[in-house]
């Protein structure tokens, strides 16, 4: 048999009823939960959701507090993914300043060896947009930018 209308929101409200004072038959304050009410009623979450504003009322009239949406979570998740994107920057940042310094030591080494270097380190047009967009020499690091007088 299948309840609607007005038939629906008593039933609804006496399952409402039933709830709580289960609960409190255990000594347990009832917080309303949309998703227990609903398996507990034996109706779908779709028709509790239809009739929300009268359970809200019944709820209201009876002081029983209400479960609310979980909205640190959201905040939570978005933190744990800063703080990967965090160590994540700074793992790359530090891989760019080794390779940085490897290459550097590697020019170093064949300046000490006296092997013209002339071809490596000419400027590129590549190396030369990099420096452009970071502001500073790929080599030493040394900022680009001219200083002002």
């Amino acid at each position: 048999m299948q309840l609607r209308g007005a038939r629906l929101k008593e039933y609804l409200e006496g399952k409402l009823d039933e709830l709580v004072a289960s609960y409190s038959s255990r000594s347990k304050v009832y917080i309303y939960s949309q998703k227990e009410f609903a398996s507990y009623a034996s109706v779908s979450r779709e028709t509790v959701r239809k009739y929300q504003k009268e359970i809200d009322a019944f709820l209201a009239a009876d002081n029983i507090p209400k479960r609310s949406f979980d909205k640190d979570a959201r905040v939570n998740n978005l933190e744990s993914k800063v703080f990967k994107l965090q160590c994540d920057l700074a793992e790359s940042q530090a891989m760019y300043e080794a390779i940085r310094v490897r290459y550097v030591d590697m020019i170093e080494s064949l300046l000490a060896n006296s092997i013209d270097v002339q071809a490596l380190i000419c400027p590129s047009v590549e190396s030369s947009d990099c420096e452009k967009s970071y502001k500073q020499c790929v080599l030493c690091g040394v900022s680009t930018t001219p200083k002002k007088s």
